[in-house]
């Protein structure tokens, strides 16, 4: 067999697996828009994201999978077709609680920082696929008037150290999104609604600066407090325990920690930092000596 048909013989070969690959794309039930960035949890501890065009790639026998967005009705798919398929998601009927998202924009005034973004950096906290943290921020018994919320702030690592010895050789960059939500009365986990229209998209690539990155609309701070959430996304094929970049900076210095975090593709709900199973083992309990980590985010808020 000559050199041409063997290069010929593998783009055949390379064509049938590309058609036999099982796809999705997902789009809104109400405007037929793919919906980009769409958690889809294929069970066995995997899962993706859609990308841009609401498109992703199935992995070969899986049978079951799960889609969810925070603006839309999550949706199981219990047979899973041959070859692709469109799937429709229906929005989410919000009703949230003390809380009146404003359309109109507030003059130019003095804002001032909550949170712990100048809290000391003592840890940092890698992102994965379907990575979710949340830090809570209360209401200020304090503050003579409600006031409105025009930024989120996050303490982000962009080095390509896991460790201290550790280098990561081929950093897959993370597009990230950040949320606001408000507390669930039974759990006092974030819900699963959000505050601003279903999160603001960080590209991949693209850093995020000290001013951190603006709402559309500032919003009054809920009176029963908000929780800062970042949750790391990529549509690379990579594995749920594959550190992304950037990380999370921490702090170890909270008396009471208000840290959550989720990891979607793993099944799990959210949990608060202190029961994170990687702190019980003997060396990080030794390393943290007792301590939790915090997540080293806030926000930028004008009264």
């Amino acid at each position: 067999m000559n050199k041409q048909t063997i290069i010929i013989a593998l783009f055949a070969l390379m064509s049938i697996g590309v058609i036999a690959q099982q796809r999705l794309i997902v789009k809104d039930s109400l405007t037929q828009k793919p919906i980009a960035y769409t958690s889809v949890w294929f069970g066995n501890n995997t899962g993706g994201y859609t990308d841009e065009s609401g498109m992703i790639e199935i992995p070969e026998g899986t049978k079951q999978i799960r889609l969810s967005h925070i603006c839309y009705e999550t949706k199981n798919i219990d047979k899973v077709a041959p070859d692709s398929q469109t799937i429709f998601l229906v929005p989410k009927s919000i009703n949230l609680d003390e809380v009146a998202i404003s359309a109109k924009a507030l003059k130019r005034t003095k804002t001032t920082e909550v949170g712990l973004i100048k809290a000391k950096t003592q840890t940092k906290h890698k992102g994965a696929n379907g990575f979710e943290m949340a830090l809570f921020i209360p209401y200020d018994s304090t503050w003579t008037e409600t006031p409105y919320i025009h930024s989120i702030l996050a303490s982000l690592d962009y080095s390509t150290h896991y460790l201290v010895f550790t280098e990561i050789k081929n950093p897959i960059y993370a597009t990230l999104r950040f949320d606001l939500r408000q507390t669930d009365a039974k759990t006092g986990a974030p819900k699963d609604e959000s505050l601003i229209d279903g999160g603001i998209i960080l590209p991949s690539g693209q850093k995020l600066g000290k001013d951190g990155i603006s709402l559309n609309r500032p919003i009054p701070f809920p009176q029963t407090g908000v929780f800062v959430v970042v949750e790391w996304i990529t549509t690379a094929q990579v594995s749920e325990s594959y550190n992304l970049v950037p990380s999370l900076n921490m702090t170890l210095n909270e008396k009471e920690n208000r840290t959550w975090n989720k990891k979607t593709f793993r099944g799990m709900d959210w949990m608060q930092e202190q029961d994170e199973p990687a702190y019980q083992n003997e060396e990080a309990q030794d390393f943290y000596k007792g301590r939790i980590p915090s997540a080293k985010l806030g926000l930028k808020i004008s009264k």
